[in-house]
């Protein structure tokens, strides 16, 4: 089992679904579960991975550049563009990104589904003057403790 894992490695990664049919089996470790419910391995994920985290680049520019969203989204997706264009294993990969392939595939999903709400909301546009009330964990509690309490008569 290992031997075949070491002699998948070997193999370019884009020859890899030809040279096995069961493409899961080889190119991802003998991976035939994420161990996660609900979670089903794609035998592609790393295809379609780079291919939601590209769509996702491509979504987040409806955002305005200078707010501190589309930036921080543009660097992550980034950051994992680089490991999945990169010559590792999917097993390094997953390592590097400290979750499974098919996990970020659900991540990059759900930004997507985000990104147009966020464009909507425009939570960056706080209308000038406005003011934030700071409340302290005590002061909540009590709050509601008093909202809570009903006095004896």
């Amino acid at each position: 089992m290992a031997l075949l894992r070491q002699m998948t490695r070997l193999v370019p990664s884009s020859l890899r679904w030809s040279v096995n049919p069961t493409a899961a089996l080889s190119s991802r470790g003998m991976k035939d579960h994420t161990g996660i419910a609900g979670l089903d391995v794609d035998p592609n994920a790393r295809e379609n991975l780079k291919m939601y985290l590209e769509q996702v680049l491509e979504a987040i520019k409806i955002i305005p550049q200078d707010t501190e969203y589309r930036r921080n989204v543009e660097t992550t997706i980034n950051h994992k563009l680089s490991i999945v264009n990169s010559d590792i294993t999917d097993e390094e990969a997953e390592d590097q990104l400290d979750a499974q392939l098919e996990q970020y595939i659900n991540f990059t999903k759900d930004e997507l589904s985000l990104i147009p709400k966020m464009a909507e909301w425009q939570p960056w546009d706080v209308p000038s003057g406005h003011k934030v009330e700071v409340v302290e964990e005590q002061e909540v509690e009590q709050k509601q403790q008093n909202a809570t309490h009903v006095p004896k008569k």
